[in-house]
């Protein structure tokens, strides 16, 4: 089972219960016997300022993580548009021309998606498709268009050509830069003192404080899960697709392209 998958979702959620429950169990226990089982306004400030501080800390990393997801999304549909204009556009011009660029599109969309995409989500690119998508470009830049018509179509393609490497060199950055270690030591170290402060309050009813102990628990778990999902855009159940890149390549199949493509 993969660590940023649904399943584990379920997983952290309830295992955090199960270890809330029994930690509160055994130091109520050993406070109760002590007598250090507190109900006091100064205990109560105090869980406001430790918990409001971790809520905001929390919240920031949340939102992080869904910024990076969005973000990678967003690029990788970038560059899987670029490269369909590329195709398109080179539909326009020499047969020969066209056939060098678009033989180099296709392979550059299952270099992606057959060799790449499987090393995302350890942090790693595939030395095969930058080469082809180096090969790409210097295609279309070395290409000397002919007449009026080519030569805005060049236009356009050193337009889309310039948008296909920002976006790869971004989507594969993005793909090695994911949540630091740091954050998941805040994270956790944090959750774990948030819980732990509520052992110390005394309540009544002991159904009433383990219910509301699991929940705070809960609503932790539940956070750290959201970054644990999004904040690898690129791995898990949850991540970005690169479907972009096969519908880009249809595009040379398509029977208008092919149509407008013959001589």
């Amino acid at each position: 089972m993969k660590i940023d998958s649904y399943l584990s979702g379920v997983v952290l959620v309830v295992a955090t219960d199960i270890l809330t429950i029994l930690g509160l169990v055994a130091v109520r226990r050993v406070l109760r016997s002590t007598g250090h089982l507190t109900d006091h306004d100064v205990g109560g400030s105090l869980f406001q300022v430790v918990g409001t501080m971790y809520a905001v800390i929390l919240g920031l990393i949340v939102v992080e993580a869904m910024d990076r997801f969005h973000e990678a999304s967003r690029t990788t549909a970038s560059e899987a548009s670029a490269l369909a204009n590329l195709i398109m556009l080179s539909n326009g011009l020499r047969p020969e021309a066209r056939g060098q660029i678009q033989a180099s599109a296709s392979e550059y969309a299952d270099r992606v998606v057959d060799d790449e995409w499987p090393v995302m989500d350890k942090g790693q690119h595939a030395p095969e498709a930058r080469s082809v998508a180096v090969r790409l470009i210097t295609t279309v830049t070395s290409f000397e268009p002919k007449g009026e018509r080519e030569q805005a179509i060049y236009a356009e393609m050193l337009t889309a050509a310039g948008e296909l490497w920002n976006s790869r060199r971004q989507r594969t950055s993005r793909g090695v830069n994911a949540v630091p270690a740091l954050e998941w030591v805040v994270l956790i170290g944090g959750g774990v003192i948030t819980v732990v402060f509520t052992y110390f309050f005394r309540l009544n009813q002991w159904r009433t404080q383990l219910a509301m102990t699991s929940m705070v628990s809960t609503v932790i778990a539940l956070n750290i899960y959201l970054v644990l999902m999004f904040g690898y855009p690129y791995s898990g159940d949850l991540k970005v697709s690169p479907d972009g890149f096969l519908v880009a390549k249809s595009i040379i199949d398509h029977p208008a392209v092919a149509r407008a493509a013959s001589p």
